[in-house]
């Protein structure tokens, strides 16, 4: 096991139904198996199970397969890979990686993916302060979360490799024609790793949805609280539609 106590630092070793280090330290597993490492942090807290719920019945539809199967591949010949912001663990389990950690702020997400995933190892804590060693990592992936550049290069190993993956610019274009007087296409930001980019790839694919899956895709994005009812309630009335998901998929190479 690759993960640090996080209260002095020193390696975590799993005895019994518990993570201990060297200096008495002990922190004990969930029911569901993962590792709560975060500390003195009162009224903070990941996605709530309404969240988790829709999130999960939308992935669960095979709308987002094919980004799945392009992080499988990328992933490749990995030792040790780390997925911050892992939510209920959809990407983070198809990583080929001899040894798969999941950090999320979300216990009732993270109480999701330990269940599916018996050899992932998902633990709440930050991704700003996450519990892992100086270069231990192969590879480290940020799938829609946000960018915790300074951590991202302390955990990964020389020659490693940070995987960034936002939205693309015609992005649920089509829903955004339904909640919105005036759609838009997203910008795709500059991020700022500190590593060099060595490769860059659009991926997307048309797909049809339920309306069921197209209000619980809502809930997983930002729109579901800056859009305005008479949106929500559109999107409600709009049936089944065709959707474009599109996927902007940068890599990083740890340079130090």
């Amino acid at each position: 096991m690759s993960l640090i106590c996080p209260v002095c630092g020193k390696n975590l070793i799993k005895s019994g139904r518990s993570a201990v280090c060297a200096s008495g330290h002990s922190f004990d597993y969930a029911k569901s198996g993962y590792l709560n490492l975060l500390l003195n942090s009162p009224g903070i807290h990941g996605d709530d199970k309404d969240m988790v719920k829709a999130r999960t019945r939308f992935l669960q539809s095979g709308a987002y397969a094919f980004l799945r199967e392009r992080l499988r591949q990328l992933s490749a010949g990995c030792n040790i890979a780390a997925d911050l912001g892992c939510g209920e663990g959809y990407y983070t389990s198809a990583l080929e990686a001899e040894e798969r950690y999941g950090f999320d702020l979300s216990k009732d997400a993270l109480k999701h993916a330990a269940k599916n995933d018996l050899s992932g190892q998902y633990t709440v804590a930050s991704i700003f302060h996450l519990p892992l060693a100086d270069s231990s990592c192969d590879m480290v992936l940020t799938c829609f979360a946000p960018l915790a550049a300074a951590e991202i290069r302390r955990i990964l190993k020389p020659g490693g490799k940070f995987i960034f993956v936002t939205p693309g610019p015609r992005h649920l274009y089509e829903m955004k024609e339904i909640l919105y007087e005036h759609p838009y296409e997203n910008t795709v930001e500059p991020a700022d790793t500190g590593m060099p980019c060595i490769h860059e790839e659009t991926i997307s694919a048309e797909q049809t949805v339920s309306n069921q899956a197209l209000l619980d895709l809502f809930m997983m994005t930002p729109y579901a609280w800056k859009t305005e009812k008479t949106g929500t309630d559109r999107l409600s009335e709009a049936g089944d539609i065709r959707i474009t998901c599109e996927f902007v998929i940068r890599i990083y190479a740890a340079d130090h």
